[in-house]
C-alpha cells in the first residue's frame, strides 16, 4: 500500500468513527468541534509525514 493510500484510508476511518460517535452519543457542539479539530490535526500530521518521506527519497 502506498503512503498516500494509507493516509487516505486512515482519514476515511477517522471520519467514519467520528460520524458513528456523533450518532451514538449526545455530544455538545463544543465537544464535536474538539473532535473535528483533533481529526484535522491528525490528518495534517499524516500529510506532513508523507511529505517528509517523499523529500527523503529525492
Amino acid at each position: 500500500m502506498s503512503r498516500v493510500s494509507e493516509v487516505t484510508s486512515l482519514q476515511n476511518q477517522r471520519i467514519k468513527e467520528m460520524k458513528e460517535r456523533f450518532k451514538k452519543e449526545e455530544l455538545s457542539d463544543e465537544l464535536k468541534m474538539q473532535l473535528m479539530v483533533q481529526n484535522m490535526t491528525q490528518t495534517l500530521n499524516d500529510i506532513s509525514q508523507t511529505l517528509a518521506i517523499i523529500a527523503d527519497r529525492k
